[in-house]
């Protein structure tokens, strides 16, 4: 697993890229990566199809540091 961070950096985006690959604010994609919200499933499935994995590899945290998703 891995987070929506560590996945955005091993292809060397920024969020503002990978916020455009989504269909969402670069604010979103912040607020997810520090865990302030989490994404809604439809998001996860979209970052699932851009990072070409399965949403259940994708690592979504709160802001507590524990697994939301």
């Amino acid at each position: 697993m891995a987070t929506i961070a560590e996945l955005r950096k091993a292809r060397r985006w920024t969020q503002f890229e990978l916020a455009h690959e989504v269909g969402v604010r670069p604010e979103s994609i912040h607020k997810w990566e520090s865990g302030r919200t989490v994404p809604y499933d439809r998001n996860i499935r979209k970052l699932a199809e851009v990072f070409g994995i399965h949403p259940d590899e994708i690592e979504i945290e709160n802001d507590e540091g524990k697994e939301a998703a």
